[in-house]
């Protein structure tokens, strides 16, 4: 197959994660993928498989921008030369770009579903979902169903895969701390973007109930984004800036994950949580908030433990659980990698995904011969 994988970026994040991964494992499964974005940080990563890019200026939230008008026609110009079989988009602007090029052309389209969507005028008036819609947890697919009225038959789930291989733990943790400047103590992390709905907030509140019972405790965040400033300014407020270390994005995660003891996603939303995938299968122990396709990832007490969101209170106490009881943090390590060994391997992801694809083009084959 001929597959154009189509998204906003390809900075740091989900979304980008979720398109490398596609794309490099369908490449590896003989398709011929290109991706297009207007790049960003991890552009690079295509190159090393061969996956073409083709730049589009989609530096937009806005549905009616003129930059999607630019880059519709653009795209277009670009597949009327060339076969493609199918598309899939990854976000709502590229999805009505996809909707464009599936009506002059022909060329079916699949999208995903990576979180919960508002419910806006413009999703009725243009619903542009395609021919299914891979949601990435039964959560997202119930929100689907309920906010816009689809039904089981539209929408596959197809939980995000991972790379165990890549994530199992490297050694140099040592090493690691002394460059990062960690002292001695606990280290308890977070890997994501800088912004509410991620919960920032409860974790830097938790962390000084944490410190009561752990003084060497540290908090290593890693991450960018607009509320920087105002969770800088919350540390101070709370006389914990020598216990909190700020990361930027760029740093390896696989690295990042050595030298943790335990991983936190505080979110107040989410649709599933890739990097949660990523903690478990590099061995650390989790804590996160019962929202969203957490709950299909993390069973409370067996491989993980959950927390009500914005309860910082029981945030702090369930990290400091897992902290002071060595028994039962080994016991969410082996049981946390089994996890994504039995339901979250990327290979499993990739083989749904084509399966999917085969699907679509069957259907479309059967129409074209009636």
């Amino acid at each position: 197959m001929k597959i154009i994988i189509l998204s906003n970026h390809l900075n740091s994040g989900g979304i980008t994660t979720y398109v490398l991964s596609l794309a490099k494992g369908l490449s590896e499964r003989g398709h011929r993928v290109k991706v297009v974005s207007r790049g960003g940080e991890r552009l690079g990563d295509l190159g090393k498989w061969g996956v073409e890019h083709i730049f589009l200026d989609l530096f937009t939230k806005s549905e009616i921008s003129p930059k999607i008008f630019r880059a519709k026609r653009k795209l277009l110009s670009i597949l009327e030369k060339e076969k493609t079989d199918l598309l899939h988009p990854q976000t709502r602007i590229t999805r009505v770009i996809a909707e464009y090029i599936q009506n002059k052309l022909n060329i079916p389209f699949v999208s995903t579903a990576h979180g919960f969507y508002k419910k806006r005028l413009s999703h009725k008036i243009f619903p542009c979902w395609g021919k299914r819609i891979i949601a990435i947890s039964k959560a997202v697919r119930e929100d689907l169903k309920d906010k816009f009225g689809l039904e089981n038959r539209d929408i596959k789930v197809i939980y995000n895969g991972v790379d165990i291989e890549r994530f199992r733990t490297p050694g140099g943790r040592e090493d690691l701390k002394e460059n990062l400047g960690l002292g001695s103590g606990p280290i308890i992390g977070i890997v994501s973007r800088l912004s509410e709905v991620k919960g920032h907030v409860y974790l830097i509140q938790a962390m000084k109930e944490i410190l009561k019972k752990i003084p060497t405790a540290q908090l290593l965040i890693a991450g960018e984004g607009k509320l920087k400033n105002y969770l800088l300014r919350l540390i101070r407020d709370l006389e914990i800036e020598n216990r909190v270390f700020f990361l930027s994005p760029s740093w390896d995660t696989t690295s990042l994950f050595s030298c943790l003891d335990v991983f936190v996603l505080p979110s107040l939303e989410e649709g599933l949580g890739m990097v949660v995938l990523e903690a478990m299968a590099s061995g650390i122990p989790v804590v996160a908030t019962r929202v969203g396709g957490v709950p299909e990832i993390i069973q409370d007490g067996e491989n993980g433990l959950l927390v009500p969101p914005r309860d910082y209170q029981g945030l702090g106490e369930a990290i400091c659980r897992i902290l002071q009881n060595p028994e039962l943090r080994n016991k969410f390590i082996v049981k946390g990698r089994q996890t994504i060994e039995d339901k979250f391997v990327l290979e499993k992801m990739i083989e749904e995904t084509e399966r999917l694809y085969y699907e679509i083009l069957d259907e479309k084959d059967t129409c074209r011969k009636c």
